[in-house]
């Protein structure tokens, strides 16, 4: 019996040795795009492309998805409104003045990088980009706010700063 006992003590010590573990990549790693592909949520009139290997968690309304790798993230929003959507290029900017004022009220740590108006076969909105404090951790966000179909629809893409610029260029 003792016999058995230090044999299964044995086997066990031995199963531990050899070479050590392989250690995992950190769990806030972002992955760079294995290629991309659609992803439409049509009742929200929303299209888009993202990265095969990241991750779409569904919302709950007003917040449609996250589409997530490690820190990085994206997340879409849909906020349907009554008020005279903008359209003119005076209105755009109007609404990015508007936005800017907002965004700066709403986080008292928010630094605008730079700002655009964005108007596309389809597409008039407002981008901004800049660092913002998202769940308490300090961000680069580029946020793009498209005014269509009585909504405004938010897509806020963000990742931590030391991986901003390699992540918007791949995939923001």
């Amino acid at each position: 019996m003792r016999l058995a006992l230090l044999g299964i003590v044995a086997a066990v010590l031995l199963a531990g040795c050899g070479d050590s573990r392989t250690p995992a990549p950190p769990a806030g790693r972002i992955l760079a795009p294995a290629g991309f592909r659609d992803v439409s949520y049509p009742e929200a009139g929303i299209k888009l492309r993202a990265p095969d290997n990241w991750r779409i968690f569904q919302g709950t309304a007003p917040q449609i998805a996250t589409i997530a790798s490690g820190d990085g993230q994206i997340a879409i929003w849909r906020y349907p409104r009554t008020e005279p959507l903008p359209v003119t290029q005076a209105q755009l900017k109007a609404a990015r003045h508007a936005l800017i004022a907002q965004v700066e009220i709403r986080d008292k740590t928010f630094r605008l990088t730079s700002s655009r108006i964005v108007v596309k076969p389809g597409l008039r909105g407002v981008e901004l980009v800049g660092q913002a404090t998202n769940e308490g951790e300090r961000r680069f966000v580029r946020s793009l706010h498209a005014y269509e179909h009585g909504a405004e629809v938010v897509v806020d893409a963000f990742s931590p700063a030391a991986d901003f610029a390699r992540v918007d260029r791949e995939t923001f």
